[in-house]
Protein backbone atom coordinates (compact mmCIF):
# COMPACT_ATOMS: atom_id res chain seq x y z
CA UNK A 1 0.00 0.00 0.00
CA UNK A 2 2.61 2.69 0.85
CA UNK A 3 4.89 1.98 -2.47
CA UNK A 4 1.16 2.72 -4.26
CA UNK A 5 0.85 6.01 -2.43
CA UNK A 6 4.60 7.00 -3.22
CA UNK A 7 4.45 5.86 -6.99
CA UNK A 8 1.22 4.93 -8.53
CA UNK A 9 -0.79 7.66 -10.44
CA UNK A 10 -3.85 9.29 -9.11
CA UNK A 11 -6.82 7.34 -10.78
CA UNK A 12 -10.43 8.65 -11.22
CA UNK A 13 -14.16 6.87 -10.94
CA UNK A 14 -15.48 6.53 -14.08
CA UNK A 15 -18.64 8.75 -14.19
CA UNK A 16 -20.45 5.88 -16.33
CA UNK A 17 -19.08 2.97 -14.28
CA UNK A 18 -19.32 4.58 -11.01
CA UNK A 19 -21.96 7.24 -11.02
CA UNK A 20 -19.63 9.79 -9.74
CA UNK A 21 -18.59 12.66 -11.63
CA UNK A 22 -15.76 14.40 -10.11
CA UNK A 23 -15.18 18.43 -11.69
CA UNK A 24 -11.67 19.50 -13.17
CA UNK A 25 -11.41 21.79 -10.37
CA UNK A 26 -11.17 19.29 -7.65
CA UNK A 27 -9.12 16.90 -9.94
CA UNK A 28 -7.00 19.94 -10.04
CA UNK A 29 -7.33 20.60 -6.00
CA UNK A 30 -6.74 16.92 -5.26
CA UNK A 31 -3.87 16.13 -7.34
CA UNK A 32 -2.12 19.22 -5.72
CA UNK A 33 -2.45 18.46 -2.41
CA UNK A 34 -1.44 15.13 -3.33
CA UNK A 35 1.67 15.83 -5.14
CA UNK A 36 4.40 13.04 -4.41
CA UNK A 37 7.12 16.02 -4.24
CA UNK A 38 6.30 17.78 -0.70
CA UNK A 39 8.02 20.92 -2.45
CA UNK A 40 5.59 21.03 -5.15
CA UNK A 41 2.70 20.52 -2.98
CA UNK A 42 -0.20 22.83 -3.05
CA UNK A 43 0.29 25.17 -0.02
CA UNK A 44 3.75 24.50 0.18
CA UNK A 45 4.64 27.83 -0.47
CA UNK A 46 2.10 30.09 0.81
CA UNK A 47 0.63 27.49 3.42
CA UNK A 48 -3.17 27.73 3.57
CA UNK A 49 -3.95 31.07 1.74
CA UNK A 50 -2.66 28.67 -1.53
CA UNK A 51 -4.90 26.09 -0.50
CA UNK A 52 -7.96 28.08 0.04
CA UNK A 53 -7.13 30.56 -3.43
CA UNK A 54 -7.37 27.57 -5.46
CA UNK A 55 -10.09 27.66 -7.68
CA UNK A 56 -12.19 25.44 -6.44
CA UNK A 57 -12.90 27.56 -3.10
CA UNK A 58 -14.03 30.34 -5.69
CA UNK A 59 -17.09 31.76 -4.08
CA UNK A 60 -16.73 30.57 -0.38
CA UNK A 61 -17.38 32.80 1.99
CA UNK A 62 -14.98 31.54 4.50
CA UNK A 63 -15.21 33.98 7.23
CA UNK A 64 -18.89 33.00 7.35
CA UNK A 65 -17.84 29.42 6.90
CA UNK A 66 -15.45 29.39 9.55
CA UNK A 67 -18.29 31.28 12.04
CA UNK A 68 -20.86 28.78 10.62
CA UNK A 69 -23.22 30.75 9.20
CA UNK A 70 -23.40 28.64 6.26
CA UNK A 71 -25.93 25.88 5.78
CA UNK A 72 -24.77 22.53 4.33
CA UNK A 73 -26.16 21.42 1.19
CA UNK A 74 -26.60 17.90 2.24
CA UNK A 75 -27.27 16.96 5.94
CA UNK A 76 -27.85 13.54 6.39
CA UNK A 77 -30.47 12.06 8.89
CA UNK A 78 -29.07 9.38 11.21
CA UNK A 79 -31.35 7.02 12.94
CA UNK A 80 -30.39 5.23 16.37
CA UNK A 81 -28.18 2.84 15.02
CA UNK A 82 -25.94 5.21 13.61
CA UNK A 83 -25.11 3.15 10.76
CA UNK A 84 -27.73 3.66 8.37
CA UNK A 85 -25.38 5.76 5.99
CA UNK A 86 -23.30 3.27 5.46
CA UNK A 87 -23.60 0.49 2.91
CA UNK A 88 -25.52 -2.55 3.96
CA UNK A 89 -22.91 -5.04 2.23
CA UNK A 90 -20.58 -3.34 4.76
CA UNK A 91 -22.91 -3.36 7.95
CA UNK A 92 -23.83 -6.99 7.71
CA UNK A 93 -20.34 -8.17 7.43
CA UNK A 94 -19.21 -10.20 11.03
CA UNK A 95 -16.83 -8.98 12.96
CA UNK A 96 -13.47 -10.97 12.58
CA UNK A 97 -11.87 -11.95 15.60
CA UNK A 98 -8.03 -11.18 15.82
CA UNK A 99 -6.27 -14.30 16.66
CA UNK A 100 -2.51 -13.18 18.34
CA UNK A 101 0.60 -16.10 17.88
CA UNK A 102 1.28 -17.53 20.68
CA UNK A 103 5.30 -16.82 20.25
CA UNK A 104 3.73 -13.10 19.75
CA UNK A 105 1.64 -13.41 22.98
CA UNK A 106 4.80 -14.87 25.01
CA UNK A 107 6.57 -11.57 23.86
CA UNK A 108 3.88 -9.55 25.37
CA UNK A 109 3.61 -11.24 28.43
CA UNK A 110 7.73 -11.19 29.25
CA UNK A 111 7.16 -7.49 28.99
CA UNK A 112 4.07 -7.01 30.87
CA UNK A 113 5.82 -6.02 34.08
CA UNK A 114 7.45 -2.84 32.13
CA UNK A 115 3.75 -1.94 32.36
CA UNK A 116 2.64 -2.27 35.85
CA UNK A 117 2.73 1.66 36.51
CA UNK A 118 0.44 1.91 33.75
CA UNK A 119 -3.22 2.10 34.28
CA UNK A 120 -6.34 4.24 33.91
CA UNK A 121 -7.28 6.87 36.72
CA UNK A 122 -10.18 8.83 36.89
CA UNK A 123 -8.71 12.65 37.21
CA UNK A 124 -11.23 14.36 39.73
CA UNK A 125 -10.90 18.06 40.02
Amino acid sequence: MYQLIQTAPLRWPDPKKHGISISEQAKDLISRLLEKDRKKRLGQKGDLDEVLGHEFFKGVDHDALLKRMVKAEFIPTVDESGINNFDEDITRQMAEESIIPQEAMAKIKQAEENFNDFGFSQHKE
